[in-house]
């Protein structure tokens, strides 16, 4: 395998540990966890866990300006309905300096918002961020899934606001040497004078799930690839059946480009979106991954053209259950759920999302909840 030299300018500064790829260079790593010889990490769990949930909360600021939204409306206009698009992208805002000061941020697109701010050199060897690792042997990250609470507008006018996160809760499944650490990340936004102030300020709640698996060998990976060509690459146990016909559903086919594009608009460095070679030899995969929040856009997008007006997404929680792949069709549906009939008199709604790949399996799935204001 051929790493870059950028790779090896991240391996000797990387503040993550014990990572794969430095068995490729005669670099000094600080201590990892240490595994016994068969591979149990048990023992070394409590005090993954502890060390993590005692790290800062981390602040980051960011100006609500048009453009990453506007951007983030252009990325997506090949590859979703009109009726799926952002309202002010669909009333004719579609360049930036048409957008007015006072157009709410479309649900979802936070998410292309307050980037991680740091260099090259200070990230892990795969381009991912360090604040969540849990350090050597589990050195492959997923996006396991989340929530979202939205429980005030933000508007795209310049003003200021802060996102405040931190490390929620920790835990470990799986066998002696299959172990996963599941690392739940709590992010809350609000408007910059308000980050003081009381939880009914937070304009944003945001659960973020991350899974950390070990990393694997050349011969594991060439396993993995053939697994992941067969379609069994999952990363959550669940059933892969699609929960029910959808009442309304759009399909889409990702291409290289908007994967890049969401990487550049979320300032996201990770291998899997962007590096084929590295995909397939060093994680197992049978070609690029698509975002998990991208995911979560597309559900969100695709469940707002269902809405009522007068009604908005009030929260959702969702599971990614297997990878969606690059150049591969992908089908994003929305079903309502609440009892009795479907009704625009009701206050609220609740919903059934997921997301199938091109063979109809289950991706991703969730549940979403949707109020009268």
């Amino acid at each position: 395998m051929k790493v870059p030299h950028i790779a090896l300018r991240r391996l000797q500064k990387s503040q993550c540990i014990g990572h794969s790829l430095s068995r490729l260079y005669p670099v000094t790593w600080r201590r990892g966890y240490s595994s016994s010889s068969n591979g149990s990490f048990q023992g070394n769990f409590e005090a993954i866990r502890a060390e993590m949930l005692a790290r800062p909360t981390q602040l980051s600021w960011d100006v609500m300006s048009p453009t990453n939204s506007s951007l983030l409306n252009i990325a997506l206009a090949d590859f979703i309905p009109e009726s799926c698009q952002a309202p002010a992208y669909q009333t004719g805002a579609r360049t930036i300096e048409k957008v007015d000061a006072k157009t709410e941020l479309p649900q979802g697109h936070h998410l292309v918002y307050f980037p991680l701010q740091k260099t090259a050199s200070e990230l892990c060897p795969d381009g991912t961020d360090p604040l969540h690792s849990p350090g050597g042997p589990f050195e492959r990250r997923m996006w396991a899934g989340g929530s979202i609470e939205f429980n005030d507008d933000f508007r795209l006018d310049s003003s200021k606001v802060v996102c405040k996160e931190r490390v929620d809760e920790v835990t470990m499944k799986g066998s002696e040497g299959q172990e996963k650490i599941f690392v739940d990340v709590l992010r809350e936004y609000m408007r910059e004078k308000d980050s003081n102030g009381p939880s009914m300020s937070r304009g944003i709640r945001e659960r973020r799930g991350l899974v950390f698996m070990r990393g694997v060998s050349k011969e594991q990976a060439r396993e993995n690839l053939a697994k992941a060509s067969l379609g069994r690459g999952r990363v959550v146990k669940d059933s892969s059946e699609a929960p029910n016909i959808p009442d309304f559903s759009i399909s889409l086919t990702p291409t290289p480009t908007l994967l890049f594009h969401y990487s550049a608009l979320t300032f996201n460095a990770h291998l899997i979106h962007l590096d084929p070679e590295f995909c397939r030899e060093v994680e197992g995969h049978r070609n690029l991954l698509f975002h998990g929040p991208l995911s979560l856009t597309l559900m969100l997008s695709v469940l707002r053209s269902q809405l009522h007006p007068g009604e908005k997404i009030h929260k959702i929680d969702y599971r990614n259950l297997a990878p969606l792949y690059v150049n591969e069709p992908m089908r994003v549906c929305v079903r309502y759920s609440g009892d009795g009939a479907e009704s625009a008199e009701k206050e609220s709604r609740k919903w059934e999302v997921w997301v199938e790949d091109q063979d109809g399996g289950l991706s991703v799935r969730g549940t979403a909840l949707s109020q009268k204001i």
